[in-house]
Formats: C-alpha cells, structure tokens, sequence
C-alpha cells in the first residue's frame, strides 16, 4: 500500500503556540490545509484542532488522562467534536531511559510503539531541555524521528506510521503513514502534542 505523508508547521510561540496541518504537494511540501491547531501553555493541558484558522469547526479535543494505563504516564485521549474517544497516547517513562518512547492506542487498530530512532538525539535534545524552560531551543535545535510499530496481534515490529522532524531551526514535523487504518485526526493530534511537550 503507498504511504501517505502529511506535514504540520509550528507558526508561533510562546504561552499560545499555533499549528498548521496540510496534506503533501506530491513534491514532499507541504500542500492543501487540512486543520489548525492551538495549544495553550498552562496548568490544564489542553489542546484544539480546527478545520482552519477561523475556529468554525472544532475536529478534535485533547486532554490528560487519569484513567487506566494513561494514568501513570501523564497519557492523553483524544475526543471527535461530538465527544466520541479517538484514542490516546502518552510517555513510557520506563522504557525511555535512552530514548523517549510513546504508547499510542486506536480502537481497532491496538497499540502501537513509538521510539526515538537515534539515542545521540534524544540525549542532545533532553540536555537541552534542562537549560530551556520551555523547551524552544531544544525543539528549534535538534531534529528526531520516532517511529510507530504495532505490538502482538501477529504482526509485531510492523511499520505503521513515523513523526519526525527533519531541519533544525525549522518548525516543520513530517508525518509518513504507512497503514490507511491509521485515523489522521487522532495521529495529528499525536504529533502536536509531541512537539508541544519536548519533553524528555
């Protein structure tokens, strides 16, 4: 099956960070809007995509978990707009020693295991992280790529999707998947909430 890529760009900073989502222009750019969304840096973490920047259209509504298996992992659910579950995700805090790793988890499609590919990048990245508070340097600095892997249902270690961030001093996160069951809005969810984190 052809894979299918997707781009998201980071177009401001600070307590309000702002996202765009686009289809791929055949040429490995980034090509027609499919959504916006916006992250507020605070206490209650939150984050909102739209059908684009006038906000008509609420698509998706992420938040924190404090539910079963997310709740140990500071794990996140993703919501449709009439409240429907998606999925959720969160950091595996004990299986990211070298490198940070992700749970990802789709009703119908199972678990899924995200690692960071390169161990040197992920330890650049988390030194910076110390020194910068809200992680913009170490986000603006250092490139990565995680890739997603299915867990058991007899087909293990499969490729299903990777999120990855290919040019330092550019906001720009590619995201190349593999499998159509993938749902988009779930995995776009995914990959901002990444980027928003820059953590660990």
């Amino acid at each position: 099956m052809p894979t299918s890529i997707y781009h998201i760009r980071k177009t401001s900073l600070g307590l309000k960070r702002k996202y765009r989502i686009s289809a791929d222009d055949g040429s490995g750019k980034p090509g027609k809007s499919l959504g916006y969304a916006e992250k507020q840096l605070k206490v209650s973490d939150e984050l909102d995509i739209y059908g684009d920047e006038g906000r008509s259209e609420k698509l998706v509504t992420v938040r924190e978990s404090s539910k079963g298996w997310l709740a140990a992992l500071t794990g996140y659910e993703a919501f449709d707009h009439e409240g429907r579950l998606l999925g959720s995700f969160g950091v595996l805090p004990k299986k990211s020693v070298d490198r940070t790793t992700w749970e990802f988890e789709q009703p119908g499609l199972g678990r899924l295991t995200g690692t960071e590919r390169s161990v040197a990048t992920a330890r650049a990245r988390r030194l910076l992280t110390l020194l910068d508070a809200v992680g913009e340097i170490a986000g603006a600095l250092v490139k990565y790529h995680f890739d997603f892997v299915r867990e058991g249902f007899g087909r293990e270690g499969e490729l299903v999707f990777s999120i990855d961030k290919p040019k330092v001093f550019d906001d720009w996160y590619r995201l190349t998947v593999h499998v159509d069951a993938v749902d988009r809005q779930l995995l776009f969810a995914l990959a901002v909430t990444m980027e928003a984190r820059q953590r660990g």
